[in-house]
């Protein structure tokens, strides 16, 4: 099943869009490989990965149908 994948800031130009679906890689940690092979823009970029409006760690199973988002580094008060 599919999910999808939402880039936002800085990412969208490393990547050249804001959203895809995709095939559920399984976990973050491959997610980021396979977005990392798909976009080498991001192989060295700064971001977090959000798992349906939460940051998730690399280890964090990916359920189906999910909202994934990158995120450029951010900062606030």
């Amino acid at each position: 099943m599919a999910v999808e994948v939402l880039f936002f800031g800085q990412l969208t130009d490393k990547t050249g869009c804001s959203r895809e679906i995709i095939s559920n890689p399984g976990t973050i940690a491959q997610l980021k490989r396979v977005m990392g092979e798909q976009y080498t823009g991001l192989q060295h970029a700064s971001y977090v990965v959000a798992l349906n409006n939460r940051v998730a760690g690399d280890d964090e199973n990916i359920p189906e149908g999910a909202v994934l988002a990158f995120m450029p580094p951010y900062s606030g008060g």
